[in-house]
């Protein structure tokens, strides 16, 4: 048993089935988180209610199930996700041209908190095939309305929100913006990539108290699933400023390292003047729970049908330059790293990965010290480059995890491929991801699709469905605490670290992954998430 002095205050759990996420896979079966919120022992129920006798410390008996640390979210979109549930209009996935402004209008379609986009119409849908903005100007003729789509890659207007945005009719074309078109030349409304961005810039932002709202809700929704710290991979002014002033009120139940734009705009909703700025006095929104020494960079788009907007090798190897949306990729990071900032770099073609990772190979040779970096999705990695995940000590953050194992992966003839067995065989560090933006945030029900093909990475193992269920564990909280520098702290269930952990229906360490529920989420010892009360 490992041990430190307790205080008075201390709550001892016992009888329980604990996966403590520590190198050696251990198990135990109590613990003690003390006032401070750390655990301060990890042992066999002999020794820990022995522990509690001696100073009348409260128990808690966990009934036999299974607990592990709090999962470590690498992806998230924390207004995005919430903001889809609460402030955008959803006109549903069947939505088409003949009904989608219909749609809008019906009570199902209503959402509390609609009317903080001013008198903007603002929804998410994946795609309507073969748009067109008349559709939304016969319901909606002076009113703005934009709705999210593409998986965040594209938006659809109609022609008030064009108007209003500052964008022509006949927009011309530019490099990295794709603007679907009528017959005529002009705008059906349908864009992607670095178009959206006048739109992003131009469509009015909730005030600061409906921003603090929405996060929290937004963390409630992932306390729910398990997660105790994540990574916000599209942070601007407003998130960081909202993060701070939560945490100075003691709200903020949640670790969250702040993945701070540096291009492109409109992923920020942010222009680069206050962007940048705010990138350069991150220190300054830092606070006891978030971390803001962290850059994103998107650097292509997204193997999805119709844009196809990733960056790919040509036919030679080459790199197709004409999907790198970066021009200074190679100057920012390394000034980046100089900083001491980890960057995360989007990712989602072999030759976007290429570049990104060739970026990083050439801030090591001046930088050898400097912070472990990560690459974004690695949907699209060619087989040259696995290795060099470990040898440039590069994360390998896999994501969306929905995506892992789904109709759209199965139809996109390659382009979409998280490999699992080629990275652990290669010794990349992996985290997972959810990219939690407009769909069920959970993780675990994905794990269950991906254990097989982790296990086909250990075919020695005495039993590889059990040892690869305790390597996606391990992914889920130990080497996601170590992505963000926080191993030393959090990530595991040990003498010293934060008591961060959830309580589950069923031994994930075995592989039940499948129909798992949390029914117990505590951050720093507190309970922040009881599935039983949630459904009262």
């Amino acid at each position: 048993m490992s041990t430190r002095q307790g205080r008075r205050g201390s709550v001892a759990y016992h009888s329980g089935n604990v996966f403590t996420a520590e190198r050696d896979a251990s198990r135990a079966e109590a613990f003690i988180v003390s006032e401070d919120g750390t655990f301060s022992a990890v042992g066999s129920n002999s020794e820990i209610l022995d522990i509690a006798r001696r100073e009348q410390l409260p128990t808690f008996d966990l009934h036999s199930r299974f607990v592990m640390p709090g999962i470590h979210d690498a992806h998230v979109h924390i207004l995005l996700g919430s903001f889809a549930s609460s402030s955008y209009l959803q006109p549903g996935e069947d939505a088409t041209m003949s009904n989608i402004g219909a749609r809008l209008k019906s009570p199902e379609c209503a959402c509390e908190h609609a009317h903080v986009f001013g008198d903007w119409i603002v929804g998410s849908l994946y795609r309507i095939d073969d748009f067109d903005r008349e559709a939304l100007d016969r319901d909606y003729p002076d009113t703005p309305v934009l709705i999210r789509g593409g998986a965040g890659h594209a938006m659809f207007m109609n022609t008030a929100a064009l108007r209003r945005s500052g964008y022509g009719l006949t927009e011309p074309d530019a490099p990295h913006e794709q603007y679907f078109r009528r017959p005529d030349g002009s705008l059906t409304g349908e864009m992607t990539e670095l178009a959206m961005t006048k739109a992003a810039l131009a469509f009015p932002k909730p005030e600061m108290s409906h921003v603090k709202r929405s996060i929290l809700e937004g963390i409630g929704r992932l306390h729910s699933v398990g997660v105790t710290s994540f990574q916000e991979a599209a942070s601007n002014t407003t998130i960081l400023t909202a993060l701070r002033e939560l945490d100075a009120t003691g709200e903020l139940k949640m670790d969250v390292q702040t993945h701070i734009v540096y291009k492109p705009e409109h992923l920020a909703e942010e222009s680069f003047k206050t962007l940048h700025k705010t990138l350069d006095d991150a220190a300054t929104f830092q606070s006891a729970h978030v971390q803001t020494s962290f850059v994103k960079f998107m650097l292509d788009g997204v193997p999805l049908h119709p844009y196809y907007t990733q960056a790919g090798l040509t036919d030679s190897g080459e790199i197709d330059e004409s999907k790198i949306q970066i021009d200074d990729l190679a100057e920012a990071v390394a000034k980046l790293d100089a900083r001491g900032m980890t960057c995360k770099i989007h990712c989602t073609g072999h030759g976007s990965t290429r570049r990104a990772l060739d970026v990083y190979e050439a801030v090591r040779k001046s930088n050898k010290a400097g912070p472990r970096h990560e690459i974004a999705h690695c949907s699209g990695v060619h087989d040259d480059d696995y290795p060099r995940f470990k040898q440039l000590n590069v994360t390998a953050e896999m994501s969306p995890s929905m995506f892992f194992v789904h109709p759209v992966t199965s139809m996109s003839n390659g382009l979409m491929d998280w490999n699992f067995p080629k990275m652990l065989q290669h010794g990349a560090h992996l985290t997972i991801g959810s990219d939690w933006a407009f769909q069920d945030p959970a993780i675990l029900p994905s794990c269950a699709l991906i254990l097989d093909s982790v296990a086909s990475a250990l075919p020695d193992a005495p039993d590889a469905k059990s040892k690869a269920a305790e390597v996606i564990c391990r992914i889920l909280t130990a080497a996601g605490a170590t992505a963000v520098g926080r191993e030393s702290t959090t990530g595991t269930i040990a003498v010293g670290k934060k008591a961060d952990f959830i309580l589950v229906d069923r031994d994930l360490g075995k592989g039940d992954f499948e129909g798992a529920q949390v029914l117990g989420t505590w951050f720093e010892g507190e309970r922040v998430f009881d599935a039983k009360q949630s459904h009262k």
